[in-house]
């Protein structure tokens, strides 16, 4: 367990004068009860308040640490996202584009796995990294929603998956210290390739395995296609580019996407069993966290409520000393009796 102020604990200072103080008044209470031959209450009401006014005071400093705890387990991920012009294909201008349903898929994985530690990459032609890995879980949510567009990178009328997956590798292999712990990258894609590019995978792919990434795939369109709208000054017109009379149709190429999880012993997702790919990551991927690993503040849990319960039982339990009959004490003088309640 953590504690996020731990300089609260300066107040615990405080305690040993006001227990000494409340220790004298019961010691005092018993030598005026002595001297009228009468019967104060015993050590054991004086060492049960001061413990329990221990624990009372106690816990409520504790409770301004501000007490946390950390996951056991932690995982490391690449998200590869898709921004090429592909990716603005839609079926009408009031409908989501790819790339937006590919944005929603990230962050659905992102909250499934609130331990991990991500970092985003953006490809079409050219590849880089748009986050560094972090456990801000806020800040990769900002980037996914406002950090990724298409036409984010100069050139972004190809789609080519080598060089995304040749920008991974590196990464890895020239700068393990940050990207030495990731093990699964999630491509998150059309697969729209051309056929050129397919011949390009196989030195990659085994570059992939050497290094010990596995592809986690999840392709986003339909088999039958989806038009790209176009843009004219910025505003979406349901008008679908067209070249040589014919309209553009972006159509998802799962056949790919497949085969490349496959050769590094990944898996591919549809678009709809987001899920399953975050069952697979909680089941599979997650692994015990190191010493040497420092969580966000976001994988930080609040453990007040613990100190807050005993603070309330504590002070349940000096209240009952108090009233409780059975707890008081008789104090007589001559032929009358008073019952100590303080």
């Amino acid at each position: 367990m953590g504690f996020q102020f731990p300089e609260a604990f300066a107040l615990l200072l405080i305690l040993p004068p006001l227990l000494w103080r409340v220790w004298r008044g019961g010691a005092l209470a018993r030598e005026i009860a002595g001297a009228f031959k009468g019967r104060a209450p015993g050590r054991w009401h004086s060492g049960a308040r001061l413990t329990l006014i221990a624990a009372f005071l106690g816990s409520l400093i504790a409770v301004g640490a501000r007490p946390y705890v950390v996951p056991g387990m932690t995982g490391n991920y690449l998200l590869i996202s898709d921004v090429s012009r592909s990716m603005d294909a839609r079926h009408s201008c009031r409908e989501p584009t790819l790339l937006d349903r590919s944005k929603g898929v990230m962050q659905q994985v992102i909250a499934g796995l609130p331990e991990g530690r991500f970092g985003i990459v953006a490809f079409e032609r050219l590849a880089f990294p748009v986050t560094q890995m972090t456990y801000d879980h806020s800040y990769l949510n900002d980037v996914i929603a406002h950090g990724l567009f298409v036409g984010l990178i100069y050139d972004h009328t190809a789609t080519q998956f080598a060089n995304a997956l040749s920008a991974v590798v590196q990464k890895k292999e020239r700068l393990p210290d940050i990207y030495g712990r990731v093990n699964y990258a999630i491509l998150v894609t059309d697969g729209n390739i051309s056929p050129s590019e397919e011949g390009r995978f196989r030195e990659v792919l085994m570059r992939l395995r050497d290094t010990g990434i596995r592809l986690l795939i999840v392709g986003i369109g339909s088999s039958g296609g989806t038009p790209i709208p176009v843009v004219q000054n910025g505003k979406c017109l349901d008008q679908p580019i067209a070249m040589d009379g014919q309209p553009v149709r972006v159509s998802l190429r799962a056949d790919i996407l497949q085969s490349l999880a496959g050769e590094t012993e990944g898996r591919y997702f549809g678009e709809a069993a987001i899920g399953e790919l975050v069952a697979f990551l909680r089941r599979e991927t997650l692994q015990k966290a190191s010493s040497d690993v420092t969580f966000g503040a976001g994988q930080r849990k609040d453990m007040s409520w613990v100190f807050l319960v005993i603070a309330t039982v504590a002070l349940a339990g000096i209240i009952l000393l108090n009233i409780n009959p059975r707890f008081g004490s008789v104090f007589r003088v001559g032929d009358k009796e008073f019952r100590w309640t303080k």
